[in-house]
């Protein structure tokens, strides 16, 4: 046969497909009907795991695991026109915003307080505190209104005590931004840039300045935050250690910048989220964010992707983590993860509603963290 005979018959047996497809999808709102008027869960497990193995009884071997993945796709669309069908929906309970904010952040001079200011204006009223957790404990014990902190770099990836925080805290994300970062190399005045040994900063900065540590062979040392490692360098008298951080912080502190651009990617951003205690959502609010446990089988991932891929919502962002000490309880697996989702959505939005009440009552863990609005 010639490829367009082929292709002929394929489209022929596509229209079948279409036809069988539509047919199963009418018959499916049936069986949702039919679980309504008797208050019946969506999900059958022992009806899934039999329609498999019927349906891939019937197919040669070689096509066997192609024919799973087929059937499982096609009860997973079923599922989330049923779950859209039945999900009876509770509005969020949303908060307004507060106006003259506390705002909480992690030492004066850090990028942290650059984006405090981005979010609520130049005078914003900034609380500074030791460290991340003090800045979700404030938060959370409503000390402060909001609390900001870097979630993300573009150059070294995520914050992970950002992340493990996140878990331990109820909180949720009414902002997020991006601020440029231009890291510099500064000393207590007199220094020598020849006599520098030891560069010290923030983990994220470090990691984004690998280059110019390794060709100068510097040793380095962890702070808080950029801003620590230039108050704790201004105070000392060793005058072969430096710390990474801003020029506005360098000269906050009363420190020799020795180094300029010394970041490894000249575009660089960090990712900052604002939180709060109670749920605030901005009117301009597009992005939703969750973190969830998907079981610990084969496909499990995929298959929690189709459920937004049918509701038409497009995932901006997708990190997994390993599961903390403080969800130990929830481990089948030495190396089960959670997973962060981005997508943008809103919470006015019915199929979204539907979408977070199906995943809050069907995954083992489960927190919506926010919807908001990415200030540019």
């Amino acid at each position: 046969m010639e490829l367009k005979e082929l292709r002929d018959e394929i489209d022929i047996i596509d229209d079948e497909i279409a036809a069988l497809f539509e047919k199963r999808a009418r018959v499916a709102v049936d069986v949702a009907e039919y679980k309504r008027q008797h208050n019946m869960e969506i999900f059958q497990g022992g009806r899934e795991e039999e329609v498999l193995r019927k349906s891939c009884a019937k197919i040669s071997p070689e096509l066997a695991d192609g024919a799973k993945l087929f059937f499982t796709t096609l009860m997973d669309i079923s599922k989330c026109r049923q779950q859209q069908m039945l999900t009876e929906i509770s509005p969020f309970r949303v908060e307004n915003d507060i106006h003259d904010p506390t705002i909480g952040a992690v030492t004066k001079g850090s990028y942290t307080a650059d984006a405090c200011r981005k979010f609520c204006g130049r005078d914003c009223r900034i609380q500074y505190f030791q460290d991340f957790a003090a800045v979700f404990d404030a938060v959370e014990k409503g000390e402060i209104d909001y609390g900001v902190l870097p979630i993300e770099n573009s150059t070294a990836g995520d914050v992970r005590m950002t992340y493990d925080l996140m878990i331990k805290h109820k909180f949720y994300i009414c902002r997020s931004t991006k601020i440029q970062i231009d890291h510099v190399l500064a000393a207590k005045p007199g220094a020598r840039l020849s006599a520098i040994k030891v560069a010290m900063s923030h983990e994220m900065a470090l990691k984004q300045c690998s280059r110019f540590l390794e060709e100068r062979k510097f040793a380095f040392e962890e702070a808080g935050s950029t801003a620590k490692a230039a108050e704790t360098v201004a105070s000392g008298n060793d005058m072969t250690v430096a710390a990474i951080c801003s020029a506005s912080c360098a000269k906050l502190f009363g420190l020799e910048i020795l180094a300029e651009d010394i970041t490894d990617i000249k575009d660089n951003y960090t990712r900052f989220i604002m939180i709060s205690r109670g749920l605030q959502v901005p009117e301009k609010a597009n992005v939703v964010s969750l973190c969830l446990t998907v079981p610990h089988t084969a496909g499990s991932l995929y298959r929690l992707l189709t459920r937004f891929a049918y509701c038409g919502l497009n995932l901006c962002r997708i990190e997994s983590k390993p599961m903390p000490d403080s969800l130990a309880y929830l481990k089948d697996d030495a190396f089960d993860f959670i997973f962060y989702l981005d997508f943008i959505g809103s919470i006015s939005d019915e199929k979204v509603l539907k979408l977070l009440t199906g995943l809050e009552h069907e995954m083992k863990f489960y927190r919506f963290l926010g919807n908001y609005e990415e200030l540019e």
